[in-house]
């Protein structure tokens, strides 16, 4: 049975992550997904290879796909990028503005050879503005986004970024959902049209529990921003800002409800949102938290909160995790343990709903990874394949764009493509 995108052309111009992670989701839907590549190979490749030109960051951002290595800068290299663009339904990029256009695959030059044409680009900050032609990745990213200090914990005095590149994922994401959405218009207009993400945005939207707020609560925005920016002006250190900043949010202070503790033998995660989840965990402790009283004298909040960590954080100290979670399960309060990545391959929830699934490698054989992550009943998902090896499909990609096997030759002798 075919995938929803059977018969879709992707041309994958993109490194590192977001706009690889687009076109490998974009192939579990049953799209050919064609990726180029520079003939030494992209950034992403060469990071902590396990074998020469293959890195694990690599394999799990490219699976799917079909490779190409192509130099576009090589003065021959025009008919080449042209018949790709014109075998193409999706063109996918992720340059500093100005760069796409200097290697001819912007959308104003794909769209004279291929006029429906689906444009989709990743930038770091946006294609206007003072930092546009700035360079970003994820941790910069979050940084400028408030995303890291979302986070009201410091590290050895420092804010911590989240460790999995959320902005550079879900930037993938949103551009995946994008495509099939101007692909749908497309078939009923006849229409192509230019669409773009940014990973600023996503990690600005990845904070959706203060946007609106920041939106509707006025006063309470500018008394932060006031704090932060007066903390700022007298020069004082990043930890003296979060302090103010803890200051006029007092919900994040003494934290005993959303949070990891560690327990007797392990670590455990507590999620408590509301009043009903809250006021189950207080009784399944045993505790009181003052804070929720009528009279409660907001000038103890120091006090009270120190005293509600270390009374929570002493009684988790008590027990190990397998005597917390049946515990915590059985008063309906969500916990679960912390674990690392390596626990998951063989996990009885994971192995029950087939979350993990094996496929191939050319070099590396066989190879096991997470399965598709939307499952369709009508258009099945499924790994169509590895990420290719460097230029591992070129001769069969030149040959189904119309060049002869003496063209295709006759490139590899000019370095063109390898």
């Amino acid at each position: 049975m075919p995938g929803a995108l059977e018969g879709v052309r992707v041309l994958d111009c993109t490194q590192i992550i977001a706009g690889p992670l687009a076109g490998s989701l974009l192939s579990e839907m049953g799209a050919d997904v064609v990726k180029v590549e520079p003939l030494e190979g992209e950034p992403w490749r060469l990071q902590a290879e396990i074998i020469p030109k293959e890195s694990k960051a690599y394999l799990s951002q490219n699976r799917g796909k079909r490779g190409l290595a192509l130099d576009f800068k090589a003065a021959g290299a025009a008919p080449v990028r042209d018949a790709l663009i014109r075998w193409a339904d999706v063109l996918l990029t992720n340059y500093r503005p100005g760069v796409p256009e200097s290697l001819g695959i912007d959308y104003e030059s794909a769209r004279k050879i291929r006029p429906d044409i689906i444009y989709a680009e990743n930038t770091a900050f946006g294609k206007l503005g003072p930092d546009a032609n700035r360079r970003g990745y994820d941790i910069v990213a979050q940084a400028m986004s408030g995303l890291t200090t979302s986070n009201p914990n410091l590290q050895n005095g420092l804010p911590m970024q989240v460790g999995f590149a959320p902005a550079d994922v879900m930037s993938g994401i949103a551009l995946a959902w994008g495509i099939t959405a101007a692909l749908y218009h497309r078939e009923k207009t006849g229409e192509g049209q230019a669409l773009n993400t940014s990973l600023l945005l996503t990690a600005l939207t990845l904070q959706a529990g203060s946007k609106e707020i920041l939106a509707m609560d006025e006063e309470p925005r500018e008394r932060r921003r006031s704090a932060v920016e007066a903390a700022r002006a007298r020069g004082a250190n990043i930890e003296t800002v979060y302090a103010e900043r803890r200051a006029l949010m007092p919900e994040l202070a003494g934290n005993v409800y959303y949070r990891p503790y560690q327990t007797k033998d392990s670590y455990i995660a507590v999620g408590c949102l509301g009043p009903g989840p809250r006021a189950r965990f207080r009784e399944a402790l045993q505790f009181h938290d003052p804070r929720y009283d009528s009279d409660f004298d907001p000038a103890r909040l120091k006090e009270v909160a120190a005293g509600l960590v270390a009374t929570c954080e002493a009684k988790f100290l008590e027990h190990p995790n397998d005597y917390w979670i049946p515990f915590l399960d059985s008063r309906d309060i969500a916990a679960g343990p912390v674990r690392f990545i390596e626990e998951m391959w063989n996990d009885p929830q994971v192995v029950a709903n087939e979350f993990l699934e094996e496929y191939d490698h050319t070099l590396l054989g066989p190879l096991r990874g997470p399965a598709p992550i939307i499952r369709m009943t009508g258009t099945p998902t499924r790994i169509q394949r590895a990420a290719p090896a460097l230029g591992e499909h070129t001769a069969d990609i030149l040959a189904e764009v119309g060049f002869t096997a003496e063209q295709i030759a006759s490139f590899q002798e000019q370095s063109i493509t390898n």
